[in-house]
């Protein structure tokens, strides 16, 4: 009996016998359905597709044999990591013979999986075969990759350039999250990819999406990976995971109080943070805060709202608000205060004028001046002394009872807010010239 032709071998035929009209109108594989088809291999190759339906179903073990590291950085989730040089554990894993099962490593250039194949065949396992595309086809092609613990680690402390991707809602990312982390949830990938969350000047960035739990993060990760960034990765634990691990900074607390404070020389104030600090920290202890304060100023005199601003060390910020109130609490300056007459000679009962040099100045304005006399030495003073102006008072030349007389000039210069000072001097009316 004549052997029918294969169906790849049938399909072969009637491809070259068809007119090239027709045969132009044949369905073509889609990425996801090719394969590298080398010649001469032990084991077969599976498609894209088939590994995702295989996945999906868990119908077989997949193993990835690549090293311990490099499965902890990025593999395709739902593997099995066994290293080429261990291949008796998938002996001792699955020890019948007619187990199905892929193997993979790191795309179509990649030996491991060739020679772990050849070595399971040796071993007699008949229904071995291998996605050799590997894992940068499988994300070239939008595919979500898992990064574990050890993986996290690697990136976290090596890779510099890496974006941390935090899924979970804005609230408890402003709490704690990854230091540098941005925050992106499900459905902003799009969004993040324009407004510059994501670094789309080169989508060869690694980025890594961390969230409450795993499948928050997968999500995430799959929406950015669509969006043409193929190093994208999610972590497979959770973000107490993280945490417990030491990866996850808490922000800082800023405590603002309200503060009165003096307006200075040009009767403004500029605002020091320790004036509206009321006790600011960061809950991970070892940081350093740093606080700063909006606006700082300078402030006319009023009350103001200010923000004050507690950032770490990981560039995490809080803020609090507070009012600040600028007073004027300055006394008026009295600068060359001086009388024209220090003694009033002879002592003949008449009054004598006197004048009286000074200057007044003021960080806020205006100054108010009163000139005050007063005596010292006993005696009758009604009518002993009159003021004329700020600047001009008569004295009487008279003597206490025989003894010397000592009048008190007093100017005391008062601003708007209240504040005072004074400046006094004496003019002497002696008993005897000396």
């Amino acid at each position: 009996m004549k052997q029918l032709p294969s169906c790849a071998a049938f399909t072969a035929l009637l491809a070259v016998t068809l007119s090239p009209s027709l045969s132009a109108q044949l369905p073509r594989p889609s990425v996801y359905q090719t394969t590298l088809e080398e010649p001469n291999q032990k084991t077969a190759e599976i498609t894209t597709e088939e590994l995702l339906a295989i996945l999906a179903a868990r119908s077989e073990p997949v193993f990835d044999v690549r090293t311990a590291k490099e499965y902890a950085i990025a593999h395709v989730p739902g593997t099995i990591n066994v290293y080429e040089k261990e291949v008796d554990r998938i002996t001792e894993l699955y020890p019948d013979r007619s187990t199905p099962m892929i193997l993979y490593c790191n795309g179509p250039s990649c030996g491991k999986s060739k020679r772990t194949s050849e070595q399971l065949v040796a071993f007699g396992y008949t229904n071995v075969r291998r996605y050799q595309l590997g894992l940068p086809v499988w994300r070239a092609l939008s595919q979500t990759v898992q990064t574990d613990m050890v993986g996290f680690a690697y990136i976290f402390g090596g890779d510099r350039t890496a974006v941390f991707v935090d899924a979970r809602t804005p609230a408890e990312f402003a709490t704690a999250t990854v230091p540098g982390a941005v925050s992106i949830r499900a459905g902003e990938a799009t969004a993040a990819n324009d407004d510059g969350r994501l670094p789309f000047q080169d989508k060869g960035t690694r980025i890594v999406v961390f969230g409450q739990t795993a499948d928050q993060a997968r999500i995430v990760a799959a929406e950015i990976a669509k969006k043409a960034y193929w190093n994208s990765s999610y972590f497979g634990g959770t973000v107490a995971d993280l945490a417990l691990a030491g990866y996850i900074n808490h922000g800082p607390v800023a405590i603002a109080r309200n503060a009165t404070v003096a307006a200075g020389p040009q009767c403004t104030a500029a605002i020091a943070p320790a004036a509206v600090d009321g006790g600011s920290f960061d809950p991970d202890g070892a940081d350093l805060v740093a606080l700063t304060i909006e606006p700082a100023g300078p402030l006319n005199l009023g009350s103001h709202s200010v923000t004050l601003i507690a950032t770490d060390g990981h560039g995490a910020q809080s803020r609090s608000s507070s009012i600040v109130t600028v007073t004027d609490q300055t006394a008026p300056t009295i600068t060359g205060f001086s009388v024209d007459k220090t003694e009033l000679w002879p002592p003949d009962h008449r009054m004598e004028p006197v004048t009286i040099a000074y200057a007044t100045t003021d960080n806020c304005g205006s100054v108010a001046t009163q000139v005050i006399v007063t005596t010292s030495g006993g005696g009758d003073v009604t009518g002993d002394w009159q003021l004329v102006d700020a600047h001009h008072v008569y004295l009487r030349a008279e003597r206490a009872g025989g003894d010397d007389r000592l009048y008190w000039i007093t100017v005391v210069a008062t601003d708007g807010a209240g504040n005072q000072s004074a400046s006094s001097l004496g003019v002497r009316v002696p008993s005897s010239m000396r």
